[in-house]
Order: C-alpha cells, then sequence, then structure tokens
C-alpha cells in the first residue's frame, strides 16, 4: 500500500490522505478499486483523529482505496471563518476532482466513489450526496449533524432541503440518546429520504456517546457504547457491497439492489 499527503488549499489547512492499493498481479484480475472519501468529525472547528485513520482501515479491509478530507474548518484565531459555507462543500468537491484526476494512477473505479462522515462530516457528507457537483455512488452517515446546524456552523444549509430522486443511497448510524447532536436530526434526514423515495439503511442504537467512532476500545470507551454498536462497521460493508457492487474472482461485479 501507498500512502500520498497532498494539499488541496493551503490558506484553508485543506488536505486529502490517499492510501491506495496495488492491483492485479497477486489481485488477479482486479485493475480497479472503489474508493471511500472519510470526513471527520468536528463541529467544524476541526476534524477528529478519531474519526480518520481509525475509519479507513476496514474499508481498506473491504477492498477499497480510501481518502481522508480534512476540510475547512475555523481555526482558533480570531476572525477565523474558513468553514463559512459553502468552503467545505468546495473542499470535497476538489477532493472528489482531485481523486478523478490521479484515477489512473491510483486504480480508482470513479463509478464506484462512496463517501463516510461523522457529526459535522456527516453534514458535510448529507450535502454531498444531495447538492454537491460531483455526488458520492452512496453515502455513509454517522451520528449526523443535519436540522441543528445553528449550533455548529450558522451558515450552512439544512441537506434535508436538497433530498430528490437523485440523492445517492444512504446508509445512517446514531445513538438515540446522543447529548451533542439530537437524533431528530437522523429522524429528520430519513423522513426527507423516504418522501423522495431514495434507498437507504437505518441503525439507531440504544444509547452510545456522541463521537463514539467505530467504537474500539482503543478509540473510544466501550462502556459509552451498546455492545451492538461496533456492529455498524461490518453492516456499513456489507451495504456497500449490496449498494456499488462486490468482488468476484478479482473482478468487481455489479450486485447492486438499486
Amino acid at each position: 500500500m501507498k500512502t500520498y499527503f497532498l494539499m488541496l488549499n493551503e490558506e484553508r489547512n485543506v488536505s486529502l490522505t490517499a492510501y491506495i492499493q496495488p492491483t492485479q498481479g497477486e489481485f488477479a484480475g482486479m485493475t480497479k478499486r472503489p474508493a471511500m472519501i472519510v470526513l471527520p468529525g468536528g463541529g467544524y472547528q476541526y476534524c477528529s483523529s478519531r474519526e480518520a485513520d481509525p475509519v479507513a482501515f476496514p474499508y481498506l479491509q473491504a477492498g477499497y482505496q480510501v481518502f481522508i478530507l480534512r476540510y475547512s474548518v475555523n481555526c482558533n484565531q480570531e476572525g477565523c471563518h474558513d468553514a463559512d459555507w459553502d468552503n467545505p462543500l468546495k473542499d470535497y468537491d476538489k477532493a472528489f476532482e482531485t481523486i478523478l484526476e490521479h484515477a489512473e494512477e491510483w486504480f480508482v473505479d470513479t463509478e464506484r466513489i462512496a463517501i463516510i462522515g461523522f457529526s459535522a462530516g456527516g453534514h458535510l457528507a448529507a450535502c454531498a450526496a444531495t447538492a454537491a457537483k460531483h455526488k458520492p455512488r452512496a453515502a455513509i452517515l454517522g451520528y449526523p449533524v443535519i436540522s441543528s446546524r445553528e449550533r455548529w456552523n450558522v451558515t450552512a444549509p439544512d441537506p434535508c432541503d436538497f433530498v430528490d430522486e437523485k440523492t445517492c443511497p444512504c446508509f445512517i448510524f446514531a445513538s438515540r440518546n446522543d447529548g451533542a447532536v439530537p437524533i431528530q436530526d437522523s429522524v429528520n434526514f430519513i423522513t426527507a429520504l423516504t418522501k423522495a423515495n431514495v434507498p437507504y439503511e437505518v441503525h439507531i442504537y440504544s444509547y452510545a456517546n456522541h463521537g463514539f467512532s467505530t467504537c474500539d476500545p482503543q478509540i473510544n470507551n466501550r462502556d459509552w457504547c451498546c455492545n451492538r454498536t461496533p456492529n455498524w462497521v461490518r453492516d456499513s460493508v456489507e451495504w456497500l457491497r449490496e449498494t456499488v457492487g462486490d468482488f468476484t474472482d478479482g473482478v468487481l461485479g455489479d450486485k447492486k439492489r438499486w
């Protein structure tokens, strides 16, 4: 595996970290891999490390090329408004375009680029799925900020307003007792998807603290999560196989159900 680091916007400290796995050779007839763009949370104030590399690993194991986008956030300096909308969405589109530009070099199947976002990154992922120039093939939203965005980024829109029949399939997971982002945020987005007849899968766990990421013990205190909470990782990988296709004899085949 090769790792690349690209600065997409020096002024706003926007970067893209790429984890690129090989193809062909020992990987039989595989010439391309699907891709996953990871959008960490952090309230548009920072990009959480707990929701970056630890999230990348399961999708690398599933055979994806994985990209971590550290998008525009409001730095601690007085008067910093880097996260004003729509800078973060422009960062996402720039990252997507960068992946397209390097698709041959990075062995990326450009028809199978998905995203995963957490909290504020979940808000950005929801906006990417509904309003971006380059919409992903599938979106995974972890305890996403949706309607309560005024607590995090007052300039950002409500992605529910942009949901339509062109919105990609979504996988949503959250906890009922999240003390930072109300579960109603997820419910509102699910309602919008339902009205637009957009395919989705939802997992709302009985309890887990906000920002639980993969809920692995080296990341978070497992006492704060119900025993089933970590299952979202495995379930999301299986859902992606149904949605974007699966690996068969070294070749990604179309087995999507949408």
